[in-house]
């Protein structure tokens, strides 16, 4: 005789606020491993150049999930969080729990003398073909962040690293023997891809903070007044989990991907800028750079804002 387990209308009311607000990162974590295997084993070149720009796309994606997962805003259950997070994070060869206490020091401490991404910045070459190097700059930022970050991590937290370290070394061994024995399907689903990647996400990550003068470091800023958001064409941001909505990450860091737009556009204070219209911006202005302290600082991309918001 079978026997029905009674569950509290309670937790099943919970169970499905959990499964609403983790569906569209499950939904999003499928459509990668499809594309992934579709570019990885389809034998139509034709298939795989017309898979390899939503792929690059979707790796831009999982930059963003990595960092969501550093909040713990990216699935609900915690363990899962961090698993898809230290697997995204490898990608890139970061090490997840390193980046963790990197990213929030970032948040403490943003656009301040004690923000350890000033370091990246610091060093950042004023010419404008910095941009041609893009996928050069992936490695180097992993190294510089993993660099940072390692011993930032607390004692209680070396397990977890040394874990996140392992998960790194077996990715991109996984990636050596692929490169050997199938070059074809490690290209097209994530070497080339990866390059796109690299040239389309430079653009956000120069625009996060662009022209927000340093401050010293027990200042304490509000967010909004210190980054900046880029909204992309046609429903990219959606591949991207909202990656360019980064002024909205900060002033919510504790809300969900998926709620990016919704907070954007119930923010009366926001004055977001066209993807387009900051490279014009950036062409004319030049890279990002760490600078002083002083009150002419960021005008430029205000003036910027307010063109692009009367040019819409």
């Amino acid at each position: 005789m079978l026997s029905a387990v009674a569950v509290h209308p309670s937790r099943r009311a919970s169970l499905r606020a959990y499964l609403r607000a983790d569906l569209p990162s499950l939904l999003f974590l499928a459509l990668v491993t499809a594309n992934t295997i579709a570019l990885a084993t389809t034998p139509h070149l034709w298939l795989r150049a017309l898979l390899s720009l939503p792929q690059a796309l979707l790796l831009a994606g999982c930059q963003e999930a990595k960092h969501m997962a550093v909040h713990g805003t990216f699935l609900s259950n915690r363990r899962a969080n961090d698993t898809v997070g230290v697997i995204c994070a490898a990608l890139f060869g970061v090490n997840f729990t390193a980046y963790r206490y990197f990213h929030l020091q970032h948040h403490r401490a943003t656009c301040t003398h004690a923000d350890p991404e000033g370091q990246l910045y610091a060093l950042s070459w004023r010419t404008r073909w910095i941009w041609a190097l893009a996928p050069l700059e992936l490695p180097w930022i992993a190294w510089h962040q993993n660099r940072v970050g390692w011993p930032m991590v607390p004692r209680s937290r070396r397990r977890e690293r040394n874990f996140a370290l392992g998960w790194m070394l077996a990715f991109f061994s996984f990636v050596v023997i692929g490169a050997w024995r199938a070059p074809q399907a490690v290209l097209w689903a994530y070497a080339l891809p990866a390059a796109l990647l690299a040239w389309f996400d430079f653009v956000l990550t120069q625009a996060e903070h662009y022209d927000v003068p340093i401050a010293p470091a027990t200042t304490r800023r509000e967010p909004g007044d210190i980054t900046h958001d880029i909204v992309l064409p046609f429903g990219l941001g959606w591949l991207m989990l909202h990656r360019s909505l980064h002024r909205v990450h900060h002033r919510y860091p504790a809300s969900r991907w998926h709620d990016a737009p919704r907070r954007l556009r119930d923010d009366p204070t926001a004055a977001p800028l066209a993807y387009c219209a900051f490279v014009r911006h950036w062409l004319a202005a030049g890279p990002r750079l760490w600078l002083p302290d002083s009150p002419e600082s960021g005008a430029s991309i205000a003036d910027a804002k307010r063109r692009g918001n009367g040019n819409r």
